[in-house]
């Protein structure tokens, strides 16, 4: 066993957690808590370049195992108490992921890694944000019942809408279940989760996946050759995400409450975007 690398699986086991927490929360973006965490960049080269990236496909199964395994843990596990938050403290709750967005944008600017600032790259951030909060604005349609059943007709439904939210999954600041909500079909993903419905879990993993292995490809090429352009169109979204979120602010002991839960928020969001894995290698280099 390499126990070198056992450290970093577990480190991309609870990055994985995290994303998993934020696909279940609606006007959260998964792929945003995958950039914050430095995830993103390995998460969509792996995932679109399953066979052909440097490694093989034996170095991204060794990748994406845990990720994957962190996700549906935290799609499973974390269901009822993400509800619970929301049920109790909605405000407070909705602050800290504000928190945690917003706390991300030092890391994202170092990630896009540019030392020359372009026209350009305001014209996708301006893009990125517009499209975001457009997509915020847009109203929500009434819940439908959920699915509990899988049938040709019902799993080809939850087979399709789980395409659809994984497009929405790897572009960060983009809500998955917000997509499921626009077209009807989050009440089925939260009850199928949250009671552990593996005939619609299995489906909807396997529609996810499907989603992503294709837009990662796309999303893979445009970071490999215009890696500063895509990274300030992603800031763009992850940022107009936090401003779509934004829920109003009360007075009193709530305003203090939702201050702790935002700087909460970005203090974790600062721990998340330091490159955990540079640090333990270089840990291990001073060893």
């Amino acid at each position: 066993m390499n126990f070198e690398k056992k450290p970093l699986s577990i480190i991309n086991t609870l990055k994985g957690v995290a994303v998993g927490v934020a696909n279940i929360i609606p006007g959260v973006s998964g792929g945003t808590i995958a950039v914050i965490t430095g995830l993103y960049d390995e998460l969509v080269d792996a995932f679109g370049n399953f066979f052909r990236s440097e490694g093989g496909w034996r170095r991204n199964i060794l990748f994406l195992a845990p990720v994957v395994a962190g996700i549906l843990v935290g799609n499973v596990a974390f269901a009822r108490l993400i509800g619970f938050f929301l049920d109790a403290a909605p405000e407070a709750t909705t602050f800290g992921f504000i928190g945690l967005i917003l706390g991300s944008t030092p890391y994202l600017f170092k990630r896009a890694g540019t030392s020359r600032f372009k026209a350009q790259y305001i014209l996708l951030f301006l893009l990125g944000l517009g499209a975001v909060i457009w997509m915020g604005l847009t109203p929500r349609p009434e819940a439908s019942p959920p699915i509990t059943e899988i049938t040709v007709a019902s799993g080809t439904l939850v087979f399709a809408a789980a395409f659809v939210a994984s497009i929405a999954m790897i572009i960060p600041g983009v809500s998955g279940s917000f997509l499921l909500l626009l077209i009807g079909m989050y009440s089925t993903l939260q009850q199928g989760f949250s009671t552990l419905n593996i005939p619609v879990i299995l489906v909807f993993v396997g529609g996810t996946l499907t989603g992503v292995v294709l837009v990662s490809k796309a999303i893979a090429a445009l970071l490999r050759n215009f890696h500063g352009a895509t990274y300030f169109a992603i800031i763009g979204l992850v940022i107009g995400s936090a401003i779509t979120l934004y829920p109003g602010i009360s007075s009193g002991s709530m305003m203090m409450l939702d201050l702790a839960a935002f700087l909460v928020g970005a203090a974790l969001s600062l721990i998340l975007g330091t490159d955990m894995k540079e640090r333990l290698l270089s840990r291990r280099g001073q060893a």
